[in-house]
């Protein structure tokens, strides 16, 4: 079920979105949050390649003739989530941001998430963004976690960051540990090998939503994504096996350069290989004359923080998730 096109929310009527208003939606948040650009072609991206292969609906909320905002909702297929969490998404641009309207739209998306079953849901929220953690608590909404973000000035921690890549360079090589770009992974199945890794890595992240599995196919849409590059995306090594990745990802239109994956396998955690690959990211992109790069992790994943504060990496506003019960 997709609304009318004359179904009123507040005073706002609500389209079914297509392809061709992800590029809106990404001004959107540009125009909301100037210092995080999106980019519009990475989010017309990721409509088109959802990560979990999950299902999602999508609305462009119009006022008065012209697109003011946006409404989402989505969640994994739920034969991989008994749990029933779904995701959602609301916000408008700033001209016609206003408490009521903000309100009705994630009333909207939480009335579509119960009709598809739902039995929970989860909204972030910026921890600046005072009116919508305003609305978010009238409605019900406790918070639940917090993931943090950081930015590296590698300009200003360009001598400590080779210093200590030339340390973890030799910690690699007396562990045996080979760490080298994707590209020049001579394996025809070195992406299973890397999915894989991923998996066993990407349970281990602190949530609260449930894991779900990636399908191969999505994590090889995920790989191609038009800011990721296999000679960007560094990883380690033990004989065939791939036991860590760390890639940045360089937004093709606008954006800051930011890391999309780091992860290690069980079996090499403690042997430094997470802090060798975040270097050599780090290293790579001094050397293609990128001035800062910046991260984020779950405010309890201990070992990662530890490493983004050695490296030099400072804080910045945290998103915070806000879940609620059905």
């Amino acid at each position: 079920m997709t609304p009318s096109a004359t179904e009123a929310v507040a005073d706002l009527a609500l389209r079914a979105a297509t392809l061709d208003d992800a590029a809106f939606v990404a001004d959107v948040y540009t125009a909301l949050w100037p210092d995080e650009p999106e980019d519009p072609a990475l989010t017309r991206y990721w409509w088109e390649h959802p990560w979990d292969d999950g299902v999602w609906e999508r609305y462009v909320a119009d006022r008065d003739g012209r697109d003011v905002g946006f409404a989402a909702m989505g969640h994994p297929r739920w034969e991989q989530m008994p749990e029933r969490w779904a995701r959602l998404q609301a916000d408008l641009a700033p001209d016609a941001r206003s408490g009521e309207r903000l309100d009705a739209l994630v009333a909207f998306v939480e009335r579509r998430a119960r009709a598809d079953g739902a039995l929970r849901v989860s909204k972030w929220a910026r921890e600046q963004d005072a009116l919508q953690i305003g609305i978010l608590a009238d409605r019900g909404y406790r918070e639940e976690r917090r993931e943090r973000f950081w930015e590296l000035d590698l300009v200003g921690k360009r001598a400590p960051l080779a210093a200590m890549t030339d340390a973890t360079r030799r910690r690699m090589r007396e562990q045996g540990i080979e760490i080298t770009t994707l590209d020049r992974v001579d394996d025809p199945e070195k992406y299973r090998r890397l999915w894989r890794m991923s998996e066993e890595a990407s349970q281990d992240t602190p949530r609260t939503v449930p894991w779900t599995p990636t399908p191969f196919e999505t994590f090889r849409a995920w790989l191609r994504n038009p800011a990721l590059r296999e000679d960007r995306a560094w990883v380690a090594r033990v004989g065939h096996d791939i036991v860590g990745i760390s890639v940045l990802a360089y937004p093709p239109g606008r954006g800051v350069v930011v890391t999309e994956w780091t992860g290690t396998a069980r079996s090499v955690r403690g042997k430094g290989v997470a802090r060798a690959l975040k270097c050599e990211t780090a290293m790579q992109a001094i050397a293609l004359g990128v001035d800062r790069v910046r991260t984020d992790n779950d405010s309890q994943n201990d070992p990662i923080l530890h490493i983004n504060e050695s490296m030099g990496y400072q804080p910045r506003p945290e998103m915070i998730q806000f879940i609620k019960e059905l």
